[in-house]
């Protein structure tokens, strides 16, 4: 199991929940199993612009002191507890989406030896991140006064291609309460956990990756292509083409929050091309990036943009764009005290874009250079009704962020290479 295993200390029985990382005391109760991890845990953070890299996380290094190991020998945690966190903080930025592909690798690693960094690349890691385990820990002092603490020190981010160190940094929570209720540290160590791994997250989600700092610069004539990404061809199924303008049927909580009833169109198939060619322009992945105004591939059209100094063209097909937002729990509106109407406070939100049959065509020999796929889901609980379009938006973006990713990874044959214009 890799997760944090069953606590036992004394007549007590415990368990650090996946879920939050919540930490469970049950007294003379059989052995419970742990709970899956969920996105429907309000306070794991959702990175809206996910990094198109995937990433290798090495086990932390533990430099935790005699007696914070001593204390997590008294509620038996593993003995090799920074394995274990690291295996919580891969989940964690797993369901944050913080990055395209998360995996764990056993042990440290080392940046500069070319074997290590050569192994971490044939398994498709683009970065390493590494670190130091510091403090985890739980504590009763004689006030009441409970705390839990939970520290990462030397937290690095390499690129495995060029071995610059991409960020740093360090992830610290400290949780300091009033209880009456004694013996519940190890739940404020487990809270400080998650803390610092959301904090970690958080710090990750706002830098900024450029593609000369991950990928090597030893595809120049790659960068100096000239691409035309065309308009995808629609194959949404009729309910999901009418996403932007449908009332949602049978859901109370948009006749309780909307502003009005007009039907507002906004041509969201049309919005594809552009936003991708932004994304690849910000990825700096080819010379020059330009939108083709249209949806079908001929071979007199192929001839005319390579006679117009295009290299290659970007085909791809919207097979999915769905999102909706509905209660968790009650589906009708209530009384209150007021004489008002209430409403579902916590809602579920769930977004799925799928972009399938991604082509990248060569103009001047009609030749096939490369072909993928990408697909972004949402699957959160928030607290306030938002509009399903924003969930649509934001998944659109997702898909967009892992296809440029794929498109950044891409070498072309250096025989095969268009000449540059």
């Amino acid at each position: 199991m890799s997760s944090l295993h069953r606590l036992n200390s004394g007549g007590r029985r415990g368990l650090i929940a996946s879920c939050g990382f919540v930490c469970l005391l049950i007294n003379g109760c059989a052995a419970v199993s742990p709970v899956s991890y969920s996105l429907e845990d309000s306070e794991i953070f959702v990175a809206p612009r996910p990094h198109a890299l995937s990433i290798a996380v090495a086990v932390l290094e533990d430099r935790r002191s005699p007696e914070e190991r001593a204390w997590a020998s008294r509620f038996n945690l593993p003995s090799d507890l920074a394995g274990a966190v690291t295996e919580r903080i891969v989940r964690h930025l797993r369901v944050s989406s913080v990055f395209s592909q998360i995996q764990t690798v056993s042990g440290p690693v080392d940046p500069t030896s070319p074997d290590r960094v050569h192994d971490l690349i044939s398994q498709g890691a683009d970065a390493v991140l590494m670190g130091d385990l510091i403090h985890f820990y739980g504590r009763q002092e004689p006030d009441h006064r409970i705390e839990g603490h939970v520290q990462f020190e030397n937290l690095k981010l390499y690129s495995t291609h060029t071995g610059q160190l991409l960020w740093q940094g360090t992830a610290d929570k400290l949780i300091q309460r009033q209880e009456k209720n004694p013996d519940r540290d190890i739940f404020y160590a487990a809270e400080a956990l998650r803390g610092a791994i959301n904090q970690l997250a958080i710090q990750l989600s706002g830098q900024s990756f450029s593609h000369h700092q991950v990928y090597p610069s030893e595809l120049p004539a790659m960068r100096q292509w000239r691409v035309g990404v065309l308009s995808p061809e629609d194959l949404r199924p009729p309910e999901e083409k009418d996403v932007e303008v449908r009332k949602l049927k049978g859901d109370i909580n948009y006749l309780l929050y909307s502003y009005d009833n007009k039907t507002i169109t906004t041509p969201l198939i049309d919005a594809v091309a552009g936003q991708l060619t932004h994304k690849l322009q910000a990825a700096d992945i080819y010379g020059n990036v330009l939108i083709i105004a249209t949806r079908g591939v001929t071979s007199e059209e192929l001839r005319e943009w390579s006679e117009e100094g295009v290299d290659v063209v970007l085909v791809s097909r919207l097979a999915h764009a769905y999102a909706s937002v509905t209660p968790t729990r009650e589906n009708a509106p209530f009384p209150i005290w007021s004489g008002g109407i209430g409403y579902p406070r916590i809602f579920k939100a769930t977004a799925i874009t799928r972009i399938e049959d991604v082509q990248l065509i060569e103009t001047r020999s009609g030749k096939l250079l490369w072909k993928g796929e990408a697909e972004y889901g949402i699957d959160r609980m928030i607290r306030t009704w938002g509009s399903p379009m924003k969930i649509v938006r934001e998944s659109l973006s997702g898909a967009l962020d892992r296809l440029v990713g794929q498109l950044s990874r891409y070498s072309p044959n250096p025989e095969e290479k268009p000449p540059v214009p």
